[in-house]
């Protein structure tokens, strides 16, 4: 059994951690990590106290994120996150390119009904932490959300951008037009979570794994911060 780890170190260094909200819509950024130690001296131990947005680093989406009576972060049951993933590999595609439904289709990969699916294009470990992350983003068509949907996905995993590149979308999707996130609609409206910015999911080499993701349960968030997994050799046991 070999498990691997796919999610982001959370620090106060790393810049544009999450979705550049000025630079989209005109509003001010999340604050950035603040990480404090505060010494409990009388009983010889630390703690830290943390402060950070639950859209920054490897994170999850609920259906609240865009819909307002959707299911919140502490109500989404674990077994929507947790079970058997299948992994297609586009880590031949470059900054600015789409993955397709037609990509899909084309890699031979079988998914089942029920399936958690990895798409992976090793963006975040190439450019997390830059203003190029968000500028050249590769991104998902719309078709392809629709093609995973048709295929009862139960939750979408990657390292690249669920919708349009935020800062170069197609005209007729720029906001604040109402269909500006379209992929982000077709998921989170029909129950299927989203699970971003991961990382190191190049080091997956089995096409179907063991999957889960962890998040911390903030009470009535639209998503939170993650501690994300894959398990290897445990499925064929």
């Amino acid at each position: 059994m070999r498990v691997i780890d796919l999610s982001l170190t959370v620090d106060e260094e790393t810049q544009y951690p999450g979705f550049p909200r000025s630079k989209v819509y005109g509003k001010p950024e999340s604050k950035n990590i603040i990480t404090q130690v505060a010494s409990v001296e009388e009983d010889k131990v630390s703690s830290h106290n943390v402060q950070l947005s639950t859209q920054h680093f490897t994170h999850y989406d609920a259906p609240s994120h865009y819909f307002t009576e959707g299911l919140k972060n502490d109500e989404v049951p674990l077994d929507w996150l947790v079970g058997e993933a299948v992994v297609f590999d586009m880590t031949h595609k470059q900054a600015g390119e789409a993955v397709t439904a037609a990509d899909l289709e084309a890699s031979g990969v079988q998914m089942k009904e029920g399936d958690i699916v990895i798409i992976r294009t090793g963006w975040v470990d190439k450019m997390f932490g830059t203003l190029d992350f968000w500028e050249k983003m590769i991104y998902l068509s719309t078709d392809t959300a629709d093609w995973l949907m048709e295929r009862g996905i139960k939750s979408l995993v990657q390292d690249f951008m669920t919708c349009d590149p935020p800062l170069n979308p197609p005209k007729e999707r720029e906001w604040p037009n109402d269909n500006w996130s379209p992929n982000h609609l077709t998921f989170l409206g029909n129950n299927v979570c989203l699970i971003e910015w991961c990382t190191n999911l190049t080091e997956i080499k089995e096409e179907r794994v063991f999957f889960a993701c962890a998040p911390t349960k903030l009470k009535g968030t639209e998503g939170a911060p993650c501690r994300v997994f894959a398990v290897e050799g445990l499925l064929n046991k």
